[in-house]
């Protein structure tokens, strides 16, 4: 079985198509066959790529989602592995910014069906305890 823990920025900027400040995660705590948890605190830089007007708008959080789905699978591929969104259902925001919260974001995703094409992942995204964002995506590989 596949399993790890304690991965940086510099390891995820390895393993997905993303770096620098879009880069949003920033530590992987552990992950296994079909379940990563990651945490970061991007959301407060105030060059975060994602903000607009100054302010960081909660929607932004299905990014963050998508991309501790990358991740996830780089990490179980062993290989920078491309692929896209192809949707989001089920969203449900339960905060209208996350530039004001202080501390850390936590990224949880579970694969609910893995296919060699792509994947279903469930995740959830909370911060000090508190439900953020909970979604279900859809990735395809390219």
């Amino acid at each position: 079985m596949t399993t790890g823990k304690n991965k940086n920025k510099q390891d995820i900027e390895a393993i997905i198509p993303h770096s620098g400040k879009m880069c949003l995660i920033e530590q992987v705590d552990w992950w296994d066959i079909d379940n990563i948890a990651c945490r970061t605190t991007s959301h407060r830089d105030l060059q975060n790529p994602l903000r607009l007007n100054g302010e960081l708008s909660a929607i932004n959080l299905l990014e963050y989602g998508a991309q501790a789905i990358a991740i996830h699978g780089g990490l179980l591929s062993k290989a920078k592995i491309h692929g896209f969104l192809a949707a989001i259902r089920n969203a449900k925001i339960h905060i209208a910014r996350i530039d004001t919260l202080d501390c850390e974001i936590i990224i949880k995703a579970k694969a609910e069906i893995k296919t060699e094409n792509g994947a279903v992942y469930e995740f959830v995204i909370s911060a000090d305890d508190k439900l953020l964002v909970e979604a279900r995506a859809t990735v395809i590989n390219s």
